[in-house]
């Protein structure tokens, strides 16, 4: 049974490792900002450090290294993952636990899957086909009798029955039994839940706030939620109290004060009383970012805030990805590839054939054929070879 993690239980931000994955030759390694291999390119595969470690492959067999190359636990288990809150979830003997960065069993390999602790100390795990919750001492939290789980998200985590599905909280207790078919991400006091095609709202102890009559629902957001009644898309307040009526195609959730909506295969920016915030018509508003929108017209490209200003005016042919990276964006000019910042300022120049997104303090980009890393300064720090 797939086990759908809901992306709020996956948001949590993270300190960005000073170090980057680079290929060489076929192996992996890291670079640091000068372009320096931190840690020699020997492995089949790696994932980004975490606290510190990054989990490395060789053949079948994971292990990790820190910051300097040095190899911390050795590479014996079949597979690793990230450290989260000082465990790391590993297989070992066809079985997963739990270890500690000091190769300590912290959780013994009793498991035939699991996830990271994530939230409130918990992680799910599953037992003999069933899925539960446990705490990083190892302490079975919510049973492990449920056949699909998803992640917290909140105070609050989907627990499943046949094709139904419940609440428990961060106690374990059960908040609403398993007869709704689908549960949505706890925001701002309240949670979506569906049964037989109709939406409606439940509070934190399971009680219905907002009556499930609606075809689809979504997320509270500054107060307002999108929901859908006969194919158009509206918005309500927490009180259940219709906002905006029910015209658009596509809505999205409200953020400072704006909101994308779709009406007639066309995007559009509206405030909270519905008012367009864009007065012209554009080929395409794209989703925002750090406060930010890419917007298409006459084959230019520029970039809005949520407010419907032009941040960065129509002058790009192509754009190198839907949104900024560590504040850049590249950017193409006449087939040649730079990068600018969030206020438009070019801060590299136009000169490379292809460019990708900083990732770490580097981007990946190519010129002349040959492929390497820029840092923030545009110096290209490595040639690959």
């Amino acid at each position: 049974m797939l086990v759908n993690t809901l992306s709020a239980q996956v948001t949590e931000i993270d300190k960005a490792p000073v170090l980057r994955k680079a290929k060489l030759q076929g192996k992996w390694g890291f670079l640091d900002i000068e372009g320096v291999l931190q840690v020699p390119a020997v492995y089949d595969k790696v994932l980004d450090f975490k606290d510190g470690l990054a989990a490395v492959q060789v053949g079948n067999m994971w292990g990790y290294v820190n910051e300097k190359g040095k190899v911390i636990i050795p590479l014996e288990y079949e597979k690793a993952f990230a450290f989260y809150d000082g465990l790391a979830l590993v297989k070992k003997g066809g079985a997963y636990g739990y270890i500690d960065q000091e190769r300590t069993i912290v959780i013994p390999f009793a498991y035939e899957y699991g996830w990271h602790f994530l939230s409130h100390g918990l992680a799910y795990v599953q037992k003999e086909g069933k899925w539960g919750f446990i705490n990083k001492e190892g302490k079975v939290i919510v049973p492990l009798n449920y056949d699909f789980v998803q992640g917290f998200t909140g105070p609050l985590a989907g627990v499943g029955k046949d094709s139904k599905i419940g609440l428990v909280n961060t106690e374990g207790k059960v908040v609403m039994p398993a007869f709704c078919d689908r549960v949505g991400i706890f925001s701002e006091g309240l949670i979506a839940v569906a049964r037989n095609d109709q939406g409606g709202y439940m509070d934190v102890n399971g009680k219905l706030q907002i009556q499930m009559i609606y075809h689809a629902t979504s997320p509270f957001s500054e107060g307002l939620a999108a929901v859908q009644m006969n194919k158009k898309w509206g918005y309500i307040n927490k009180e259940g109290k219709e906002v905006l009526d029910y015209q658009y195609d596509k809505a999205e959730a409200f953020e400072e004060g704006s909101a994308r909506v779709m009406k007639n295969d066309q995007w559009f920016l509206i405030n909270e009383q519905g008012d367009l915030l864009l007065k012209e018509s554009y080929d395409l508003l794209g989703s925002f970012s750090d406060g930010l929108a890419q917007i298409h017209k006459n084959g230019k490209i520029g970039f809005v805030n949520r407010k419907g200003i032009f941040v960065i005016p129509l002058l790009y042919d192509v754009c190198g990805a839907p949104n900024f990276s560590e504040g850049f964006v590249a950017v193409c000019k006449k087939g040649k590839w730079g990068y600018i910042n969030k206020k438009g300022v070019l801060i590299i120049d136009f000169k490379y054939t292809n460019a990708a997104s900083f990732k770490n303090g580097l981007a990946r980009i190519e010129q002349e054929g040959k492929w390497g890393y820029v840092n923030k300064k545009g110096v290209v720090v490595l040639w690959e070879d």
